[in-house]
């Protein structure tokens, strides 16, 4: 009775040994929906399709897409500007460059001086109506250090034409008298076209002509004459070429 007992009891501890699977069905949906195999590749081939460009779109689709928040920090080309900018405005050069500062002819009188007994003058001197500021300047050297602390002084920039030209002190000062202290300078914009103000005196030799300038009022007088002109001509050629016609037939 004992073997036959066990028996029985081990035939139905096999029919239960494995679990029940409720979801039968999903095992034939994860079949259809499961992505097939790729097979292997040789080596020479992937290099042949990477470099005839086969798989780029397949390539393409594991790319990781950047949005603005992806990125922190600035561009290399913005800081280099903000530090370039930033030099440029800290530099004396900037500090002292003003077309106010000589405003009278006082104001030049002491800026003049000024620049003289810094860089020349052996001995000071508190006039212009001194006799050494209308002897030629000795040497180059003592000339640029002169002109140098002039124009910081002043904040006015001297042309190049006229550093060559000038030959002493007083020269200089006639030449800020009659293109600074007169007003003339305040004529010139960078901003503007057609901004230096010339004439004939301005040249003295024979080989230069100054053109005046011509106004956009002058301009547009000139456009309407010459459009006139063109629209009388175009009447005259089409009525000529109409009598022409008439006669032909």
């Amino acid at each position: 009775m004992i073997s036959r007992s066990a028996n029985k009891l081990g035939a139905q501890r096999g029919l239960h040994s494995s679990l029940r699977n409720p979801d039968f069905m999903s095992w034939f949906k994860r079949r259809q929906n499961a992505k097939p195999a790729e097979p292997t590749k040789d080596t020479k081939q992937v290099i042949e399709e990477i470099e005839s460009g086969e798989n780029a779109s397949a390539a393409s689709k594991n790319k990781m897409r950047l949005t603005e928040d992806s990125f922190i920090g600035q561009e290399l080309g913005a800081i280099n500007k903000a530090e370039r900018q930033a030099a440029v405005q800290h530099i004396p050069f900037n500090k002292w460059l003003s077309s106010t500062k000589v405003a009278s002819a006082k104001t030049l009188d002491d800026s003049l001086l000024q620049a003289y007994n810094s860089t020349i003058g052996k001995i000071s001197i508190s006039s212009v109506e001194d006799e050494s500021l209308a002897l030629p300047f000795r040497d180059l050297i003592g000339k640029f250090h002169f002109t140098k602390a002039l124009q910081a002084a002043t904040g006015v920039l001297v042309p190049d034409y006229q550093l060559t030209r000038l030959q002493s002190p007083l020269e200089f000062r006639d030449f800020y008298l009659k293109e600074v202290v007169s007003g003339k300078l305040a004529k010139f914009k960078e901003s503007e076209p057609n901004a230096i103000d010339l004439d004939d005196t301005s040249y003295t030799a024979k080989s230069i002509q100054v053109v005046k300038s011509v106004t956009p009022k002058d301009q547009r007088r000139r456009l309407s004459k010459i459009l006139l002109e063109v629209e009388s001509l175009e009447r005259e050629n089409a009525r000529l070429a109409l009598e022409k016609a008439r006669q032909a037939a």
